[in-house]
């Protein structure tokens, strides 16, 4: 099961994970619930892996995180590689066309989170 952590914990993983994707969340959200089962499937898939990891931050308890990482939109996906915000190239879900960014925002297909995984692993 993905852990839901903290802001420091958050922090942490982030400094000793290769590859990190936060899950920023409500349980409010509902489109936020529909992703779950895609996170923990991914995170059961790539267990074996020690340097790809999966995590859940609550923004509705943790306002100042969304905040400081310019969340306006949940779900929203923040990757990190290498403890830096990532830069991967992803189809955009209205145009199609590739766009380049740090996060996932939105009820993504797997195969999108897979593509990032493959560009940064």
């Amino acid at each position: 099961m993905v852990q839901d952590v903290t802001p420091e914990e958050a922090k942490n993983a982030i400094d000793e994970t290769k590859l990190l994707f936060v899950d920023a969340w409500a349980p409010w959200c509902g489109p936020c619930v529909a992703l779950s089962p895609v996170i923990e499937e991914l995170e059961q898939k790539y267990s074996d892996n020690a340097d790809i990891g999966f995590i859940k931050l609550n923004t509705q308890e943790h306002r100042s995180f969304a905040a400081e990482n310019n969340i306006v939109a949940i779900p929203c996906i923040l990757v990190y590689h290498n403890g830096q915000p990532a830069s991967f190239e992803i189809p955009n879900p209205r145009s199609g066309e590739n766009v380049k960014t740090d996060r996932l925002v939105g009820l993504r297909p797997i195969d999108h989170y897979e593509k990032v995984i493959e560009q940064l692993n």
